[in-house]
């Protein structure tokens, strides 16, 4: 079957995490309209947490990892 091994090469966030999350955790994002408007960061860990796009501390953790990457 194409279809399913297909979805599963990419990670999606189909439920939210609630909570705030530690922005010194957190190392990459990547945004996601599909199936809904999320933001998935990526800690340092590894691990893939899916938040609301349109919190305002999201918007705050995005705009410190672009400064991280764009300070390398």
């Amino acid at each position: 079957g194409s279809a399913s091994s297909q979805s599963m090469r990419r990670y999606s966030c189909a439920t939210l995490s609630p909570r705030q999350l530690n922005i010194r955790n957190l190392i990459s994002y990547e945004k996601q309209q599909v199936p809904i408007d999320a933001i998935m960061f990526i800690t340092a860990k590894g691990i893939r947490i899916c938040v609301g796009a349109n919190q305002q501390w999201v918007q705050t953790a995005m705009r410190r990892i672009d400064e991280r990457r764009a300070a390398k």
